[in-house]
């Protein structure tokens, strides 16, 4: 191993106390409310909660994407050891893409249809490699076969591609660069279960072969356990349980990891009544005291609207923010 990178820091990166949302009249909405995880080389992290609770935002935030009244209000983002928080937008560009890529929510709008699939590919090479088209296509077509695309649709237009094709694109647009980490922001949301599975094996399969981290932003639980080595569970702006993927799934601590887990049928084991968490998200303008989760809580009590619960370890390397136990 090089000297060089004997030198690097082992997380590749950092969240350290974040907080971030947007600006309205009514006040600011804290989407990430003081979240902090550290993502080590070639990791693969799980990020699953309700619509709403921030995930997105959380990503949007890491990649610098932020514009009009979002923002970040404090807290840190660390890549490589360096505070990226407040870089400039020339740092961040350079950054994007070639360092941290993203593959965003719903390939079907993300991307531009009256561009060929090959023009969206190239962009992001030309733009940072600065090199000559030849070498950009050269790669462009090395990255849709990584992604099993055939050659002939190098030419195509995003509407003659299945959903699945076109997810399949946006994770070579991810690749181009050969990033350090990529984010997926539900990739394989309105996909049927079988190209699903297609999706998530082509991305462990590339994850093995190119060992970049991975952020991986859905609300399947059980899919996250198969493929994740980490589990956070987001609820209204902060990580309300953090740990081993199997340990998270298998011995949830947080009443809310338990009731999501109990919204969704299992493929073995007894048949039982699946169930719901009752009530609804808070507003992040005015979120209640103490734990956010105690409105809508089966196990609440004495406290929980007074005190808002840290995240405490239950188990080696497994934390939960619950008085609760």
């Amino acid at each position: 191993m090089s000297a060089m990178k004997e030198t690097l820091p082992e997380s590749i990166l950092e969240c350290q106390d974040l907080v971030a949302g947007y600006e309205l009249k009514a006040g600011f909405v804290r989407a990430v409310d003081g979240v902090s995880f550290a993502l080590k080389r070639g990791e693969f992290l799980g990020i699953a909660g309700e619509s709403g609770c921030g995930k997105t935002t959380l990503a949007y935030a890491v990649m610098r994407l932020f514009r009009d009244n979002a923002k970040i209000k404090s807290g840190k983002i660390l890549f490589g050891g360096k505070d990226i928080t407040h870089a400039p937008e020339e740092e961040i560009k350079k950054l994007r893409w070639e360092h941290i890529s993203m593959v965003f929510q719903s390939a079907m709008n993300a991307l531009n249809p009256v561009l060929q699939i090959g023009e969206q590919l190239t962009d992001g090479w030309l733009a940072h490699k600065r090199g000559e088209v030849r070498e950009a296509k050269a790669r462009a077509l090395e990255v849709l076969k990584l992604v099993d695309i055939p050659e002939d649709r190098y030419n195509a237009y995003p509407h003659q591609l299945s959903g699945g094709m076109k997810q399949r694109v946006m994770i070579a647009m991810a690749l181009m660069l050969q990033p350090e980490v990529i984010i997926l922001d539900e990739p394989t949301t309105a996909l049927d279960v079988v190209v699903q599975r297609t999706i998530i094996e082509k991305i462990q399969e590339l994850r093995k072969t190119f060992r970049f981290s991975v952020i991986f932003i859905t609300h399947d639980l059980s899919l996250l356990v198969e493929i994740s080595d980490l589990l956070a569970i987001m609820y209204a702006g902060k990580i309300v349980e953090y740990g081993p993927a199997s340990e998270v799934f298998y011995n949830p601590v947080h009443p809310y990891t338990r009731g999501l887990m109990a919204s969704f049928p299992t493929l073995s084991g007894p048949i039982v009544r699946m169930g719901g968490i009752e009530g609804k998200p808070p507003d992040l303008i005015d979120p209640p005291s103490g734990c956010r989760f105690y409105p809508r809580c089966p196990d609440r009590h004495d406290g929980c609207d007074r005190d808002t619960p840290p995240l405490r370890q239950v188990r080696p390397g497994h934390f939960a923010a619950c008085d609760g136990e």
